[in-house]
């Protein structure tokens, strides 16, 4: 807009003075001029329409220039039109106090053409530079605040997947805390994800992340929020806290994941495992989440869970066992205990095998089954691992300087796969057994056919140092793991131990007398022992026996003892007599 199209508004009580004024200004090209000689109306006329340039006289009947400044400012305040005061006293007085009502200048009557052309003509310029300004610093505060707008999305959104993420995630969930109406949350847990990654990188990676994501998405209703909470977690908020709907919602989602998904020329497999929580009322977001969390299945276990307190307090307790661990057997909490291994031909006395006991103090005697995965887990194995070999020599060392070992007998200790995995576990034994000066044939190892296959290469490595150093290795468990009949022609051990699962009914399930024939001919057939744990009856020894079985353990002999009461109990075995065979075919009932 050029100056000449401005609205110019001329406030005087002469109208001679206004006509003058109008003259003047039509002359140089302005056009959009108005006139008001009663200054009452000076406000009705801005209130419908702002002029860009008030040309005010001061001394006005009714009203005079100060008082309508006073009603402008009052009503319009920033937005207040510029002021040229049209005076003929000029005196110091009025122009200080003009000038301290933000007036811009001053036009002295009688008017000077050039002089009122070029005072409107500034004023006016000035103006306009101050509106140019303002309009692009609105400009830039509206760029800023879109910008603003822009970045904190951003910082809520997942690049990825576009999804919520944990930031938008924790205000949605305060959202819904602040609602106290009823909330459930869904925590999955993407399995198999790092299998893509290492197989197909993570390009691929992320696009199956974004596409199982939007897959989930369609199967959630509007009021449902899913977001990704981590790298392959996910979290879906739900305005409901019935637990039998966050059940339905969860089995609904697992359904995404019950085929391979198909990307590009792919199909790539994935699972999930489901936790849920839910609060009626109000509640604190963290432990919401906490509980979903605390409720995720273990791996290979249950798709979908809930959380109860007692699952929490389970889960507590197993954390309070894995701290307390560490420095249980500095702090002399561990201890061995000894199960005597006997032939069955002729029930004389071969060895034992070293069990792991904890006594805490405050959690009492803690099972094996339940803090030795602990321990594997965390790594903690390594340090009891070492403390038990130790222990169990200790003990050979003394039993042979008090003359109760024959040659004949060996104490078996249990080896876990994260000591195998070790490069140097094989010499480090062999340094141990020449320290405490005890010959290889007094000691035998048992390692679980799930450590074996965790790591087959190595594990072949160290089993083969083992057998020159005529260490005798008894493969645990058999039968038991994921394993392949592949493995026992190719690794070097010398015993075979029939896993109390194929015992404990072998007077009455005559499947389990056939596995426990099949093994005890496998193992005959590659030149191994074979030893049955869980004995439990006369029946089942006998069996054992028939059968061509070499050794036996079990509740039958005697329970794992104390050191003490091994040496006791072995002093006062007296072997059995001979029980004849009994009917059973591997094939068939008695």
């Amino acid at each position: 807009m050029s100056l000449t199209e401005k609205h110019l508004l001329i406030v005087d009580d002469s109208t001679v003075n206004i006509e003058l004024m109008f003259d003047l200004l039509d002359e140089y090209g302005f056009e959009n001029v108005h006139g008001i000689n009663d200054p009452r109306e000076v406000l009705p006329h801005c209130q419908q329409q702002l002029p860009d340039l008030l040309l005010l006289d001061i001394r006005m009947p009714h009203l005079d220039g100060y008082a309508v400044i006073e009603e402008l400012r009052a009503h319009f305040a920033e937005q207040m039109p510029p002021i040229i005061v049209l005076t003929a006293q000029i005196d110091d007085a009025t122009r200080h106090r003009a000038l301290s009502m933000g007036v811009r200048d001053f036009i002295t009557k009688p008017f000077k053409q050039d002089e009122v052309l070029q005072r409107i003509r500034n004023t006016l310029n000035i103006e306009h530079r101050y509106q140019v300004r303002d309009k692009q610093a609105d400009t830039l505060e509206q760029m800023v605040a879109k910008r603003t707008q822009e970045l904190d999305r951003q910082s809520r959104t997942d690049p990825i997947t576009q999804l919520p993420n944990r930031r938008g995630l924790d205000q949605a969930l305060r959202t819904a805390a602040l609602k106290a109406s009823g909330t459930g949350l869904l925590f999955i847990a993407i399995d198999k994800l790092d299998d893509v990654v290492r197989l197909h990188g993570y390009r691929v990676a992320d696009q199956l992340l974004h596409f199982i994501t939007q897959r989930l998405r369609r199967q959630l209703d509007e009021e449902c929020l899913l977001g990704l909470w981590g790298g392959s977690e996910l979290l879906v908020i739900t305005p409901t806290a019935n637990p039998t709907k966050l059940l339905g919602l969860a089995e609904q989602l697992l359904v995404c994941f019950e085929q391979d998904q198909a990307l590009d020329e792919l199909l790539l497999p994935l699972s999930a495992r489901i936790g849920i929580s839910a609060e009626a009322g109000c509640f604190e977001t963290e432990r919401l989440v906490h509980m979903a969390a605390l409720a995720l299945p273990p791996l290979e276990s249950l798709k979908v869970q809930h959380y109860t307190p007692a699952l929490e307090t389970k889960q507590r307790q197993r954390l309070h066992i894995q701290q307390a661990i560490r420095g249980a057997t500095e702090r002399g909490e561990m201890s061995l205990a000894f199960q005597p291994k006997l032939s069955l031909a002729d029930h004389k006395i071969l060895g034992a095998e070293a069990l792991l006991r904890w006594q805490h103090p405050e959690f009492g005697l803690i099972s094996p089954g339940e803090f030795i995965p602990l321990a594997e887990a965390s790594g903690d194995i390594l340090s009891i691992g070492d403390w038990v070999l130790d222990e169990a020599m200790r003990y050979i060392s003394i039993w042979r300087a008090g003359g109760l070992l024959n040659d004949d007998f060996h104490i078996a200790v249990n080896v876990a796969a994260r000591q195998l995995s070790r490069k140097d576990f094989a010499q480090q034994l062999l340094a141990r057994l020449e320290q405490w000066q005890i010959p290889q044939r007094f000691l035998a190892l048992e390692v679980t056919e799930s450590g074996l296959m965790s790591d087959m290469n190595h594990a072949r490595q160290q089993l083969a140092q083992l057998a020159e150093m005529n260490i005798a290795v008894a493969i645990d468990d058999f039968g038991t793991g994921q394993s392949s009949l592949a493995y026992i022609k190719t690794l070097p051990f010398s015993t075979l131990k029939i896993d109390r699962a194929f015992v404990m009914d072998l007077e009455t399930s005559a499947i389990d007398r056939q596995l426990a024939h099949t093994i005890t001919q496998l193992a005959h057939s590659v030149g191994c022992d074979v030893v049955a744990e869980g004995i439990e009856t006369s029946a089942q020894a006998a069996y054992l026996s028939s059968i061509g079985c070499e050794a036996a353990q079990g509740y039958f002999y005697a329970r794992p003892l104390p050191a003490e009461a091994f040496v006791a109990w072995c002093g006062e075995w007296q072997p059995l007599c001979s029980t004849p065979p009994l009917s059973l075919s591997p094939y068939g009932d008695r």
